[in-house]
Formats: structure tokens, C-alpha cells, sequence
């Protein structure tokens, strides 16, 4: 090495103020650190220690720090990060998998007497609807609600009427409810009816030429491209396209091929848009129709024979995300997967157990599973096969699960049971808003929650505030005045019109008619003339008393002139 190189290296390759790379000093600080302790001594006294010159044997680490550290990499080098190795634990798969499902926490709403058959959750996860076989509908309002749990709102659609299905439009203004009744009813979002829609004759054996259905509803469905159009179907084997502008007459009648294919329990559109957005509707003969979602209606493109068991109800269709694939729950207690673009069969088959006719099914947010309600606990499937991959207990709930929704904005999963309780699952840190605006608060205090204890002592009946003028019992003559008077301000009784109730006999026009055309002679008859006609057959043929005082009875003598004194009375025309 000569002068100049020597030189060199005192030669500063640039100007200004240069900012330390702490990172590569740190790692060279280490590198040192991981040579001999018996240089130690020589790291931290620069004065003492010698300056020596290498010009053929260096130190044994400069030549591997040279040329790992040259002031042309200083700048570009970046430390590798490591982590530190994890401890396993024998619970990591079960907090893997509670990290996958919202399951950490729940809430449980127990307002419903009989069993819940339809929910419904708005699309910002604030509102949650459950209608129950008694005819009731419950709005949870979760921003309005507290500990208590309470229901914000309830409404009933028909009187008597099972309800069936309810849904949200896609903007969440609102709510298509589906009874037993044949009228759907649409609703507002916070529970005021905005119209009906009408009935159709059932005395038309045609049902594409009658205006409504004529049968109680099983299940609606909102179009996913339009905020006023909705599908419904119905036991009379036909699925109705409305528009909310059109209540009195829907726009389309959707019939299958078969005429005895029976009622429709399931409808459902595709979540795909554009040509490719279908409608799948489930019959009573086990078979599934798809129509195409814009038409046109004249027959279905596509129609799966024998997709469930002949007979039974197929109770629910949820498509998948991708909007090709779709799921069945049928009542033969089958859950089956299908391909819009292979319908001939099913992708993939999983039996399991249902605990009532109402039981549905939901896609989680990702489309990779499948939840489905079954006696006592939510089965989640994987979609590939259907296989089960886990039972998620609903709380301390024993019953049966029903209907089960999983929202992917909140990321919360609400499960109704066959007892009427309604529990909603959420996750302290990956769910939002939902139940959990409501999770924490206090119940608030009621008028009918207050409680007595003791007796209840009126101000008046306390000796104090007696008034000793008056005297404590009322005399028997102000009785007696007290009660003419009040009966003299009672007004006499009004006539009482149609049926008789009370005891009382009713009024009519009848009554009046009769009494004009049958005439009573009785009054205008004489009484002692009516009895005198009868003397003479006494006389001959006496029965009681006369025999016996026949011998000694006088004879009778009658005063005839007192009959010419007494003015004739006037016969009524």
C-alpha cells in the first residue's frame, strides 16, 4: 500500500454535517463485542491505546468490517428485525379460532313469549328486528337501549298472523314484513306503517290474473340493485315482484313449470349484479327454480328437480358473496351447496339436525363458511365440503337455534332460539357499535319498577288535617235527601239499538213494523165482559168452589144501572 492510499483514507469524500447511522454503529459496537474480553481494556481509552500501522498483517476483524461497513453502504444498510420466539401454549389453537369468531361476549334480549321465526339487521348494525309466531315484531334500537334490554319499539303487522320474514332495503329506510297474512306490509325504519300491499281474488283459478296473492306469505326479498323493488312468495305456488310505488298491483308473476309443485317457502336474489343476478325460489315438491333477476318471467332458465325431499319445506337460500354459489336448508334435515353455473347437483352435502321449521342459514363477511342454526348451538361449515368445523354455544341457551345473522360492518352474529330469546355475540376487540352501545350502560329507572313498602296513608286521613265541624257520620234523614237528589239528576234510560246486552232488550226497525201490521185487542178489550161470558158455563158446570157451597151459596144479584152511568170508552181505531 502506498503513500497515497495511506492519504486517502484521511480524505473526506463529501461536505456538510453527516447524521450517524446508530443502526450500523450499533451493529459494529456488536461486532466487536463478539471478539476476545482480553481486548476490553484497549475499547474505551483511545489515549493509550497504540496507533498501528498494518501494512501486510491487519486485525484479524478489520477486513470483514471494511468491507461490511465502507461509507458507501453506512447509509443503505438496514438492520434485520427478528422476533423473539413465542411461548406456545396449549390454548393457542382455541384463541386462534375465538380470534376468527366474534364469540367473546353476549347479550341476551328475552322479550319474546313464543318462539322467534324471522331477524332482520339494518345495513349500519344499529337496529335489530325479530318477529316472533305470535304475531309480534320487536325493534332493539341498540343507541337507545340500556342494561335493561328492553325493546325500543313493538308493532303488529296482522292480528293473529305468524310473521315469517323481514328485511331492510339496501339504504336501510326500510322494513318488508311477511306474515301468514297474503299482504305484505312495508314499514319505515323506526316503526311507522307506510302502506300495504293488496290482497288478490282468490276465486281466480289463474293466478297470473289476479292482483296480489291469495295465500299467507313465507319469505320476501329486497332486489340488491334497487332500494323499491322486492320479491315475495307465497303458499299459492307463485313468487310476486312489487314496486313500493305500486301497492295495489304487482309488476310481475313468477310461476314454475310444474302445476302442482305447491307453495314457495323460500325466495332469495343473488348478491351478483348486472345479467348475471338471478332469483332461486323452493318449493314444497323438493324442487329449486332460478329466474333471472330482470327478466324476462315467463319461465325459469334453470330448475332443480328433487333438490330436497318431496314434502318437506325448504326453510331458507343464502347466496354466497361471490353471488354463484348458493345454500339450502331443507327440512329433511340436509344442507346442501350449489353452483348457479352446474345446478344438475349439489357441490357438497352435510346432514344436520334442525329444531324447527324457521331455521335459516348465513355466509360469514370472508364467504368461506357457513353458519347454520341447530339444536342448542350454532354450526359453523366450512364451504369447500361442509364440513363441521366447530358448535358456537349461544350463552346459557338451551333451546333450539332458529334464525342466525352475521353482519360484516359491526362484525356481530345475533342468534333467535325456539324459547324467544334473542343473544347477540360480539368481540370486546374486533367488533364495533352494535350491541356493544348498549353492553355497559345502566338500566334505567321506570315508574312501574318503583316499589312500596309499608303502608300507603292518605294526607286527608290523619287526625290533623280532620275537619271536627263536620260531623263523622251522616244522619238518616240527609241520607234519604242525598239519595232523592241524586236520583232526580239521573237521566232516564236511552233506548237501546240493536242487539240487547245487559240484561236490557235491543230495538229495531223490525219491532215497529210488526207492531203495526199485528194489532194487541187485549186493551181495547173489556175485562168484565171477558169474565162475564164465562158465568153461564159456571153456573151449569161448576168445577171448584161452587159445588161445594152449592146448597147454602145465595144467589149473586148484580146492579145493572151502574153500567149506564159509566161512559163508554173509546175503542182506538
Amino acid at each position: 500500500m502506498g503513500l497515497s492510499d495511506e492519504l486517502s483514507k484521511f480524505i473526506p469524500k463529501g461536505f456538510g454535517k453527516k447524521k450517524k447511522p446508530t443502526t450500523a454503529s450499533d451493529d459494529i459496537g456488536s461486532d466487536y463485542k463478539s471478539q476476545d474480553t482480553t481486548d476490553k481494556h484497549t475499547v474505551g481509552d483511545s489515549a493509550n491505546r497504540p496507533i498501528i500501522a498494518h501494512s501486510g498483517a491487519q486485525h484479524p476483524t478489520a477486513p470483514a468490517l471494511e468491507a461490511k461497513y465502507t461509507p458507501d453502504t453506512l447509509a443503505k444498510t438496514e438492520p434485520e428485525v427478528s422476533d423473539p420466539p413465542q411461548a406456545k401454549d396449549n390454548d393457542t389453537d382455541d384463541d386462534d379460532s375465538d380470534d376468527e369468531y366474534p364469540v367473546g361476549s353476549h347479550i341476551v334480549m328475552k322479550e319474546h313469549v313464543k318462539s322467534v321465526s324471522a331477524l332482520a339487521w339494518d345495513p349500519s348494525g344499529d337496529l335489530l328486528v325479530s318477529g316472533d309466531n305470535g304475531s309480534l315484531v320487536h325493534m332493539w334500537d341498540f343507541r337507545a337501549m340500556d342494561g335493561s334490554y328492553k325493546p325500543t319499539r313493538i308493532l303488529v303487522p296482522y292480528e293473529g298472523q305468524q310473521v315469517r320474514d323481514l328485511r331492510f332495503n339496501r339504504s336501510g329506510t326500510h322494513l318488508l314484513c311477511a306474515t301468514s297474512d297474503p299482504r305484505a306490509k312495508l314499514y319505515e325504519s323506526n316503526g311507522h306503517p307506510v302502506c300495504e300491499f293488496k290482497r288478490g281474488d282468490m276465486y281466480v283459478s289463474d293466478m297470473r290474473k289476479t292482483n296480489g296473492h291469495v295465500s299467507g306469505l313465507f319469505a320476501a326479498d329486497w332486489n340488491p340493485q334497487s332500494d323499491d323493488v322486492f320479491a315475495t312468495a307465497s303458499a299459492d305456488g307463485t313468487v310476486r315482484i312489487w314496486s313500493c310505488e305500486r301497492p295495489r298491483a304487482q309488476d310481475q308473476v313468477l310461476v314454475g313449470k310444474a302445476r302442482n309443485a305447491g307453495a314457495v317457502t323460500a325466495c332469495r336474489y343473488s348478491s351478483a349484479m348486472g345479467p348475471a343476478a338471478v332469483i332461486a325460489a323452493a318449493q314444497m315438491d323438493g324442487s329449486i327454480s332460478l329466474w333471472p333477476a330482470n327478466g324476462p318471467y315467463l319461465r325459469p332458465v334453470s330448475r332443480i328437480d328433487s333438490a330436497h325431499a318431496r314434502g318437506t319445506e325448504t326453510s331458507d337460500i343464502v347466496f354466497a358473496p361471490d353471488g354463484h354459489r348458493f345454500a339450502t336448508r331443507g327440512g329433511d334435515d340436509t344442507v346442501k351447496l350449489w353452483d348457479i353455473r352446474r345446478p344438475t347437483s349439489p357441490v357438497a352435502t352435510t346432514v344436520l339436525a334442525t329444531s324447527h321449521s324457521a331455521t335459516s342459514l348465513a355466509f360469514s363477511p370472508s364467504g368461506s363458511q357457513i353458519m347454520v342454526g341447530s339444536p342448542q348451538s350454532i354450526a359453523v361449515l366450512d364451504i369447500s365440503d361442509l364440513s363441521v368445523l366447530r358448535h358456537i354455544p349461544v350463552g346459557k341457551c338451551s333451546a333450539g337455534i332458529t334464525r342466525v345473522l352475521w353482519h360484516p360492518r359491526v362484525n356481530q352474529i345475533a342468534a333467535a332460539a325456539t324459547d324467544g330469546s334473542l343473544s347477540v355475540l360480539y368481540s370486546q376487540t374486533q367488533s364495533m357499535r352494535g350491541a356493544m352501545l348498549c353492553a355497559g350502560k345502566r338500566s334505567r329507572r321506570r315508574a312501574d319498577d318503583v316499589q312500596v313498602v309499608g303502608p300507603i296513608i292518605t294526607p286527608h286521613a290523619l287526625p290533623l288535617f280532620r275537619d271536627d265541624d263536620k260531623p263523622a257520620v251522616m244522619s238518616a234523614g240527609k241520607r234519604r235527601r242525598e239519595a232523592a237528589r241524586g236520583s232526580s239528576k239521573h237521566a232516564p234510560g236511552q233506548p237501546l239499538y240493536g242487539h240487547g246486552k245487559g240484561g236490557n232488550i235491543g230495538i229495531n226497525e223490525t219491532q215497529h213494523i210488526m207492531k203495526s201490521i199485528i194489532k194487541d185487542t187485549m186493551r181495547d178489550e173489556d175485562p168484565r165482559e171477558a169474565l162475564l161470558k164465562y158465568a153461564a158455563v159456571a153456573e151449569s158446570d161448576p168445577m171448584f168452589v161452587a159445588p161445594a157451597y152449592k146448597s147454602t151459596q145465595d144467589k149473586p144479584v148484580f146492579d145493572n144501572d151502574a153500567d149506564d152511568q159509566v161512559p163508554e170508552m173509546k175503542r182506538r181505531k
